[in-house]
């Protein structure tokens, strides 16, 4: 169990075996739902043939006629598109990648949904296309390959904002997090 839950993004061997010690000291019925949700969740998630989010029901929300259509956000997960619709900003189209591209994992374009996003880029004519992947080594690496991939489809490709977050004391941020967002600074007014 402990190997089992390890395996899980963001979980380490304490974690992994703190959840199998709580487990075990639980009753059979706390496990047997666990077990149960699981089984039933792999049966009845999929992926949508369009956008590749999870979907629970027949029709995706990117299916959904009140959702914009002439703008495509590339994010790298389902989690990502959660995040930006919680956000309560962002009303139009997904693209989920299902991963980053990673030279030191050997994730490569064809492990991950750009073939199926160009070809989606080149058939709809969005008029923006904003590139959503996380701000780490990987993120840059993929929304720079897709940028090369897309550049001439779509007349604004753009990037989400980098920098200081919100609520935070500038003499707390990292020099690199500072930094990018003196470089991406914007105009006022």
């Amino acid at each position: 169990m402990v190997d089992s839950f390890s395996k899980l993004p963001g979980i380490g061997q304490s974690t992994a075996s703190r959840l199998a010690l709580y487990l075990m000291g639980k009753p059979s019925d706390l496990t047997l739902e666990i077990a149960k949700s699981l089984v039933e969740a792999r049966k009845k998630v999929k992926t949508c043939n369009i956008c590749n989010n999870f979907i629970f029901d027949e029709e995706c929300s990117c299916q959904n006629k009140s959702r914009k259509d002439e703008v495509l956000c590339i994010v790298e997960n389902s989690l990502d598109v959660i995040s930006i619709e919680n956000s309560g900003e962002y009303e139009g189209q997904y693209h989920v990648l299902q991963g980053l591209l990673s030279i030191s994992q050997g994730i490569k374009p064809g492990d991950l949904k750009i073939s199926q996003l160009i070809r989606r880029i080149k058939e709809k004519k969005f008029k923006e296309i904003i590139l959503a992947t996380d701000p780490t080594s990987d993120g840059e690496f993929t929304a720079q390959f897709i940028y090369e991939k897309i550049k001439d489809l779509c007349p604004l490709i753009t990037r989400i904002a980098i920098g200081v977050p919100i609520g935070s004391e500038v003499n707390y941020i990292d020099k690199n997090t500072l930094a990018k967002s003196l470089i991406d600074r914007r105009k006022i007014g």
